[in-house]
């Protein structure tokens, strides 16, 4: 059996994996990131960089779901307050140009394809108008969320930016950049020593968004672990989580240059 360090906070500490965990092209990849930025990269070295990398993967999944939760229950209830409950079939809803058929044949599909016993009882005996869109987004991933909320009314696009302290105009952006974090790291991409495919809008403000971003490289890790600690941290605070955190960088001070940060 592997080794595996028990712990019950995964930024406050580092799992310890034995090499059977690594397949040989990560160890090479990871080696050759350690080299280029000139730090050791013995087999001991390697493994640091993983569990760091891991801890690193972990603590953006976990920012990712309160901005992902807070996401949907925000589109639900500004867009049913101001449009009615089937705002989500409702062109008024959306920016004009929508195609509201095909949105129609994506809630559908969903619908269809679900697992959940109880949304399959209700959905065969309504039609796509009488169910919520609280119930149909939890059939619907992170990235078709957040390609809705880039079509709504530019009134409601601009509700939701506030909810995680962006300015609207960024809106859609930045979410394209998180759903690509979010599956980066379901994917168990590696993020140490690599730039993120999508890359973050231009910020000038809130302030405290320009500072948190400030010595982070373009498409690097640092950026986006900033920006969505921001956004998570705008719907919910979580001060344990945030130690936790500052710890697991403070004690890492020679990896950071792999996550892209300047300072």
């Amino acid at each position: 059996m592997p080794e595996i360090e028990r712990i019950d906070d995964l930024e406050g500490a580092i799992i310890t994996f034995t090499s059977s965990h690594l397949s040989p092209w990560r160890v090479t990849q990871f080696r050759r990131a350690l080299r280029t930025v000139g730090l050791p990269h013995s087999d001991g070295d390697v493994h640091r960089v993983h569990e760091f990398d891991s801890a690193i993967r972990f603590a953006l999944l976990i920012r990712i779901e309160r901005i992902e939760l807070a996401l949907r229950g925000q589109m639900a209830s500004t867009c049913a307050t101001r449009f009615g409950p089937s705002w989500h079939i409702d062109p008024r809803a959306f920016r004009p140009g929508v195609d509201i058929e095909a949105l129609r044949a994506q809630f559908t599909g969903a619908l269809d394809r679900s697992t959940d016993r109880a949304a399959r009882q209700i959905w065969s005996r309504r039609d796509l108008d009488q169910i919520s869109f609280a119930m149909v987004s939890e059939h619907l991933s992170l990235g078709a969320i957040s390609r809705i909320a880039g079509l709504l009314d530019p009134q409601v696009s601009r509700v939701v930016a506030q909810t995680f302290q962006l300015p609207a105009p960024t809106l859609r952006a930045t979410l394209q950049h998180v759903t690509h974090v979010r599956n980066c790291c379901a994917h168990h991409t590696r993020i140490w020593g690599t730039r993120f495919g999508v890359p973050t809008p231009k910020y000038r403000s809130p302030a405290t968004l320009v500072a948190r971003l400030e010595g982070g490289q373009p498409r690097s890790p640092s950026r986006s672990l900033a920006l969505i600690s921001h956004m998570a941290d705008s719907v919910c605070t979580d001060p344990a989580r945030t130690t936790a955190l500052e710890l697991l960088l403070a004690d890492h001070r020679d990896l950071l240059v792999g996550l892209g940060t300047t300072r």
